[in-house]
């Protein structure tokens, strides 16, 4: 019985530690991605990550949420999207943020023909 119980604690620590890999992982991604399409300084990377780390929390958190409707959750990533630019825009500049709002209106765009 010991036993088990260290293996089930060795196993819920692994999974543990590789969802949190794979969640920075996503979030170095979606960095790079967005340090190259609008070119990004380094102080504005090192400042964009934690925004990023914590939108995807958000939002890993709003998907596994299963208490609550699409409607209540459309409404949900709505706030957490706003929440998302009005940090950003303390951290891009004019034309960077209006690059921004390009890119997520095209990916809005290729979400919507997809459904």
């Amino acid at each position: 019985m010991h036993v088990s119980r260290i293996s089930l604690l060795v196993t819920i620590l692994f999974f543990g530690l590789a969802f949190s890999a794979m969640a920075q992982l996503l979030a170095n991604l979606q960095l790079a991605e967005l340090t190259e399409k609008l070119q990004l300084s380094a102080h504005q990377q090192k400042e964009l990550t934690p925004v990023i780390e914590q939108r995807d929390k958000e939002l890993q958190a709003l998907k596994a949420n299963s208490s609550i409707g699409k409607l209540e959750k459309l409404e949900k990533l709505k706030g957490i999207q706003t929440n998302f630019h009005q940090h950003a825009a303390k951290i891009l500049s004019a034309d960077q943020l209006k690059k921004l709002e390009q890119l997520q209106a095209e990916r809005r765009e290729k979400l919507e023909k997809e459904l």
